[in-house]
């Protein structure tokens, strides 16, 4: 039994040396293999790189100190007074965030 694949067309494409890095260097970017890389070109997707491993360390700060704003903001409207030790994780959370955005970009 033969298995059909979907593309069943295929092209032989000669590329020197530069070229052959230049197409590595651009497919281990977007995280795409080589052939889905030059899919995605073919097919006119806008390729962008793959976010680095720090961005979702980042966007985790990031949620947290909106948490706490929101939370702040609870508590603020309930009772009509934040808590210092509220405020002080906030403040705390956001400066952290900005270390490092700071230190990455």
């Amino acid at each position: 039994m033969t298995v059909r694949r979907k593309r069943q067309h295929q092209i032989a494409l000669r590329l020197n040396d530069r070229e052959l890095r230049h197409l590595n260097r651009q497919s281990n970017l977007s995280g795409l293999s080589r052939e889905g890389y030059i899919r995605a070109l073919i097919m006119g997707t806008e390729l962008h790189p793959r976010p680095c491993t720090h961005h979702a360390d980042l966007l985790r700060k990031v949620a947290g100190l909106c948490n706490n704003a929101n939370q702040l903001a609870h508590r603020a409207n309930s009772t009509g007074v934040a808590g210092q030790e509220s405020v002080d994780r906030m403040t705390a959370l956001a400066a952290e965030v900005y270390r490092i955005v700071k230190e990455n970009w």
